[in-house]
């Protein structure tokens, strides 16, 4: 059984708390939330009932001891997942110290492969011979279309669909209900904003916004 401690205390990162304790309330899974590690002292000793446990650059040396603790990275913000991302050495936390939380409803493939820290939250589908790295985030009822292969810290908010054979770099956010077509090329430093459908391979560093999706400004 695996203690789980996030290090973030707003939006997404609270997200994931309630996801864990549904899936031990609701399905008996019997890993736990521990708390929040966050610098934001406003919010005093709880987050929506939740332990706030320490500030983010303590919680290693503070839980490195126990085997059994965990964490996950959730100080994202759609538009700083590149910078934000560049935080990471700071908290000295070995990458395999990072908790892959999946919720009971979504279904991964048993051929599926990730890394370190992906949150795979309710009625998410993670296709066949799919293959992620590490810290992505794909929030309810998206779709991870079968053989799409994906970096490391992509950010997917609610019902973002993304295609079959998909090849996919690193810092990619997507907005509400967006779409990546099949067999095309997202590269790395992209935000798709909400409602776009992505038909044509994307070079890095661009916002692209519409059906279909152009390019508005680099980034």
């Amino acid at each position: 059984m695996a203690k789980v401690i996030i290090l973030g205390g707003i939006g997404t990162a609270v997200n994931i708390a309630e996801q864990m304790q549904d899936a031990t309330d609701k399905f008996g899974a019997k890993d736990e939330f521990l708390g929040f590690a966050f610098d934001n002292e406003d919010y005093g000793d709880e987050i929506n009932g939740f332990p706030l446990l320490c500030k983010t650059r303590e919680a290693f040396d503070k839980y490195k001891k126990y085997n059994d603790v965990f964490f996950m990275y959730q100080l994202y913000r759609p538009d700083k997942l590149k910078e934000r991302s560049g935080w990471l050495p700071e908290f000295k936390i070995p990458t395999e110290r990072y908790y892959n939380f999946i919720h009971p409803t979504a279904t991964v493939c048993r051929s599926a492969k990730m890394g370190h820290g992906n949150a795979i939250q309710a009625g998410t589908v993670v296709g066949s011979n799919t293959v992620m790295g590490n810290h992505n985030t794909f929030n309810s009822m998206c779709l991870f279309g079968h053989d799409t292969k994906i970096g490391n810290h992509n950010f997917f908010a609610a019902h973002a669909l993304i295609g079959s054979n998909v090849k996919m770099g690193d810092f990619v956010f997507m907005g509400l209900n967006t779409a990546v077509n099949n067999m095309i090329e997202i590269k790395d430093n992209i935000m798709i904003g909400m409602g776009s459908n992505v038909i044509k391979s994307l070079e890095s560093d661009q916002l692209v916004l519409g059906n279909p999706a152009k390019f508005i400004k680099a980034l």
